[in-house]
């Protein structure tokens, strides 16, 4: 393969790995968005532990009120849960993503600097032939 295309491929993988880039860190701040709501989940069940409800307070009404709060809340905290474990899986198919991508891009950066390297090889044979030649034509005359 000559350099141009090699330079080309190159430069598409670097592309490639900053989307991959891009797509990860995305799906990190997603992340971490969920696992703040999660702890207000959190935040919202233990102040509903802390309250003190006295006797009097104890009516149908306030009861219902309580159940369906701690039902709300149990129910909010499984999804976001369950919506974590798959961001989490999702995470890590995209590092396996971003991997690939760099070691492609790695071994494509291999194939260019060894190009690179033979056709420098190349015009330095040419020109120790050429020198030669001149030199040699030179001597003859």
């Amino acid at each position: 393969m000559n350099t141009t295309t090699l330079s080309m491929i190159l430069k598409i993988r670097e592309w490639q790995e900053e989307t991959e880039k891009q797509k990860f860190a995305s799906l990190l701040s997603e992340r971490r968005r969920i696992e703040m709501y999660l702890r207000e989940i959190e935040e919202r069940f233990q102040i509903l532990s802390q309250e003190k409800i006295s006797a009097s307070d104890l009516v149908a009404e306030n009861i219902n009120v309580l159940c369906s709060e701690i039902e709300y809340l149990t129910d909010r905290r499984i999804k976001i849960r369950e919506s974590l474990k798959a961001l989490d899986e999702e995470i890590e198919k995209q590092r396996e993503t971003y991997e690939e991508a760099f070691k492609e891009r790695r071994k494509v950066e291999e194939l260019y600097y060894r190009a690179i390297s033979e056709k420098k090889a190349e015009v330095e044979k040419n020109e120790e032939k050429v020198t030669y030649d001149i030199l040699m034509s030179r001597y003859r005359s």
